[in-house]
């Protein structure tokens, strides 16, 4: 195209005006260039410019991509390599690995698993954890429905939206590798079958390519029907139970097409951990918490059926089945000593791993003696049975160790494990009316209860540890200690209602005494106290915070197997060894795996346990509450012993020992329901069970002095009211002491002191000069703390009344003489000597006043914020002050008014303030 353009200074020329040839494609139209006057042409082409420089943009581009495409081309054949080198290398893999599976077709033909035997300490078997001999195959369409739908809903909601794995579970498994957390997670309902059947159950990545490769064989060679059937008929439910008819009959002797929505569920959760799950185990409620488990589960997510369908159990049946209870009945096929062979099993399979414990074949030899378990069974059971009813006392439990190996000789959970619960309509595992008096799967050796006063050797042997004396005096009487709050002080009493006043660390010991009891928890430290008992193997002290000086009675649970074990502490001379089940064990080919070392370590002194043994089998000791003579005493043996009964007589103990046994027997109902307080008592309820078994035991061995004394400890004679050194016209008695903590003087109870004749109070100097004195000794009865002395004066006024020798005067005597003779025209002057003006004083204390006068004393009058309360006639004059709650903070105006024979009067007065505790 062609065109000419007219500008001021541009005239337009085409080429062809101008004698040039045309480009083609020259990119546009030229233009010439002229001057104003026509000078100076000049051709140009911008655009030609601007394509020159686009094209050359395009070059480079075009080279750019070449580049691109060759590096694309590179990394596609390198991936390509790499994925048919990966697609050959699992070909490879799966072909090499293929060659030492076992045939899929096999589950129909299996060999036996083998099984586990249990034997006592004397090679008699008592127990065997059954592989296949205790299955019993059944189609699926013989089970109901319910377990169908709990399993699936459990172990593997997405079953027939696999071929047999799960990429999300492998890669879970993957992750916890990596994390070092071990080759877990990840199976499919598939893969249990292989992992149940045809494979080990070693966690290795060999047997994980094993356990993928048979599941897809398995997936294509049965339905997804035949599989489920396949893992309800090998899957274990604890136990020797295999399969789910075995199940079905052991825990609710039913057939598997008759189980409800509640115990399909109870099942379906069991394969997880069968034996930490099973009723029959130690722990029976975590099998209750795994059905709600698998209850909720069945309702809030279900399982997806092969039409994409979602299966779940409907809000209304969910509610329901969770409120039922479920009717577990007896095992069919009893054995020796079940309670003992659970417990035992639950520590192999903390050794080995329940899979090997299951179907390994191992032989175990137990430390269970099964004629002393028998004879123990019958005693327990002969005791209760017959005056359950009069008694409410249901159920009862005895366990015996060897002290010097910590073997476990005798374990009776229960007065019978195959007897029916009573009541026939109880709720297992229910506290109060609804639930069980008698439990019989419950095995209460391993169970937490209080102990009431059998752990009170316990607080006793930590003040012994702390420097404290057998002879150390204790102040038996009424008193108030710190409770939850200043208005609910805690107020312990004893058994029989009585306080015996001043008595030694033995007889508070020996005679189970509450207040000393209490007091010296107080002396110790909760803390100590908590130490010294997890040291002799108590462990359910755990939470510290929850314990006041209650604990000293027994208000923190124990298990009856570590109390009568941290018994056993003393009788093997201060050394804790943990109790066991096991002597050894060995594999199926005889095979040496494991045998018991019977090592210990030290828990308290050598000379601690000696002092414990000797007042805990001190007949004179248990006297003032228990008698001498009575039924804790074993004829012609040296037995030690301590019973113990809680609050409102729930749980009544004996636990005793010699240097070769230490046998613990509780009695009581498992509900936690009051027994009989008649029966319930020191020397009834568990001690004719304990009495009984011990001399069965002792039948035939030979009379013996159990504990001697070690170097560490001497024998000397002590004041018996103080436990210091003898004092003249005073009783005395013998005591033993570690060395190093015996008396080496005589006790400031005891103070000998210049008096005037005239008035009894200390001399003053015109006493002196006119030698009127006398020296007489008094017994000023001291408290152990002197917080608690308030409460002792009061006991000691109540108790030993107007007998003067125990009330030490205080005050100096006021008498003035003249020529040798008292001046008689004065008045009398009297003292509150125990209440300082502005004090504090607790709720319980006793007022003391002495009067200085050369008359006799008429009365002493009393008044509080004015008014008159009190008046007393007698020396020593005083009133025993019991202040309520209520009182707390109050300040109060006393005065004491004293007036003699002659009509003479004198005064004092104090305030002070009422304290819930100094």
């Amino acid at each position: 195209m062609k065109f000419s353009v007219s500008l001021p200074f541009f005239e337009r020329k085409s080429a062809v005006d101008s004698g040039e040839e045309s480009t083609e494609n020259s990119g546009g139209p030229s233009f010439e260039i002229k001057t104003p006057n026509g000078i100076n042409n000049r051709r140009i082409n911008p655009l030609k410019k601007i394509i020159r420089k686009r094209k050359k943009r395009q070059k480079r581009g075009k080279a750019g991509e070449s580049r691109l495409i060759e590096i694309l081309t590179v990394l596609s054949t390198i991936v390509l390599i790499l994925m048919v080198a990966g697609l050959l290398g699992t070909v490879a893999v799966f072909a090499y690995y293929s060659r030492f599976l076992p045939n899929p077709d096999t589950l129909l033909q299996r060999s036996e698993e083998l099984s586990t035997k249990l034997y006592d300490r004397n090679g008699v078997p008592i127990f065997e954890v059954y592989g296949e001999k205790n299955r019993i195959l059944v189609t699926i369409d013989d089970v109901s429905p319910h377990v169908v739908n709990a399993t699936l809903a459990t172990e593997d909601a997405l079953f027939y939206d696999h071929q047999g794995y799960s990429i999300r579970g492998m890669v879970r498994a993957f992750r916890n590798t990596v994390l070092g957390e071990g080759l877990q997670g990840g199976s499919t309902l598939t893969q249990q079958v292989v992992k149940n059947t045809l494979l080990t159950h070693d966690r290795t990545l060999t047997r994980k390519i094993k356990e993928f490769i048979l599941s897809l064989q398995l997936e294509s060679n049965y339905t997804k029907e035949q599989i489920i059937q396949m893992y309800l008929n090998e899957t274990p439910y604890g136990g020797q139970n295999y399969g789910i008819f075995t199940a079905a009959k052991a825990y609710f002797n039913k057939d598997p097409k008759d189980l409800t929505l509640e115990e399909a569920a109870y099942l379906a959760g069991l394969p997880q951990r069968p034996s930490y799950y099973s009723q029959f185990g130690s722990n029976p409620q975590a099998g209750i918490e795994r059905k709600n488990y698998v209850l909720y589960l069945m309702n809030s997510r279900g399982w997806i059926g092969p039409d994409k369908t979602r299966h779940y159990v409907n809000d209304e049946d969910y509610e329901e089945a969770l409120k039922k209870d479920l009717p577990f009945q007896a095992a069919a096929v009893s054995f020796e000593a079940p309670h003992f062979v659970f417990w035992a099993k639950s520590v192999l399979i903390d050794m080995f791993g329940e899979d090997v414990v299951e179907q390994g074949g191992l032989q175990v030899t137990t430390t269970l003696d099964l004629d002393l378990q028998k004879r123990a069974q019958e005693i327990v059971y002969e005791q209760i049975e017959p005056n359950k009813v009069s008694n409410n006392l249901y159920n009862g439990s005895l366990v015996a160790t060897d002290p010097k190996t910590g073997e476990v000789l005798v374990m009776v959970g229960s007065k019978g494990f195959f007897l029916p619960a009573e009541p026939a309509d109880c709720v297992s595992g229910a506290a109060g009316e609804n639930g069980c008096k008698f439990d019989p799967q419950v095995n209460i050796a391993l169970s937490e209860r209080q102990p009431g006063s059998s752990i009170k050797p316990i607080t006793y042997v930590t003040m012994l540890e702390q420097g404290y004396t057998a002879a150390f005096p204790f102040l038996d009487v009424p008193s108030k200690f710190e409770g939850s709050s200043p208005s609910n002080p805690y107020i312990p009493r004893n058994y029989d209602g009585i306080f015996r006043g001043p008595v030694p660390l033995r007889t508070a010991l020996g005679s189970s005494l509450n207040i000393p009891a209490v007091k010296a928890l107080r002396l110790v430290g909760i803390d100590r106290m908590i130490d010294t008992a997890e040291r002799m193997g108590i462990t359910t002290f755990t939470d510290r915070d929850r314990f006041g000086l209650a604990l000293a009675l027994g208000g923190g649970e124990t298990k009856l197997l570590e109390l009568t074990n941290a018994f056993a502490v003393f009788a093997a001379e201060g050394t804790y060894r943990k109790p066991t089940p096991i002597l050894e064990v060995k594999d199926s080919y005889g095979n040496l795996l494991y045998t018991h070392q019977p090592k210990g370590r030290t828990a308290i002194s050598e000379e601690s346990a000696f002092i414990m043994s000797d007042i805990l089998s001190d007949d004179f000791a248990r006297a003032p509450v228990f008698g001498t003579g009575s039924i804790l005493n074993i004829p012609n043996h040296q037995v030690a012993v301590k019973t113990g009964t809680t609050d409102e007589k729930r749980d009544n103990y004996a636990v005793g020992y010699t240097s070769d046994i230490a046998v613990g027997v509780w009695v009581g109902n498992n509900n936690n329901e009051r027994m009989n307080p008649y029966v319930a008592s020191g020397i009834s309820g568990a001690t004719p069970i304990w009495r009984q078994f011990m001399n069965h035991y002792l039948e035939g061995v030979e009379d013996r002095y159990e504990f001697e004394a070690p170097d560490g400890v001497r024998r000397m004679e002590v004041d018996t009211l103080t436990g210091m050194l003898p004092v003249d016209d005073f009783d005395s008695r013998y005591e033993w002491f570690i060395n190093g903590t015996e008396p080496t003087s005589r006790s400031d109870w005891y103070t000998r002191v210049e008096v005037c004749r005239e008035d009894g109070r200390l001399a003053n100097d015109d006493c002196r000069e006119a030698d009127r004195t006398e020296r007489k000794t008094f017994v000023r009865v001291r408290a152990e703390l002197e917080e608690w002395q308030y409460s002792v004066d009061q006991w000691v006024y109540e108790f030993y009344g107007g007998d003067l020798r125990y009330y030490p005067p205080e005050m100096k005597s006021r008498l003035v003489y003249d020529n040798g003779s008292v001046k008689k025209d004065v008045d009398p002057k009297i003292e509150i000597v125990n209440i300082e003006d502005g004090g504090r004083v607790p709720l319980v204390f006793r007022l003391k006043t002495e009067v200085s006068t050369p008359h006799d004393i008429k009365v002493v009058k009393m008044y509080m914020n004015g008014e008159k309360f009190n008046e007393d006639s007698s020396d020593p004059y005083g009133y025993n002050f019991n202040f309520n709650v209520s009182d707390i903070g109050k300040e109060i105006d006393l005065k004491v008014e004293v007036e003699d024979s002659k009509g003479n009067k004198g005064s004092d007065s104090v305030k002070f303030t009422i304290v819930g505790h100094l």
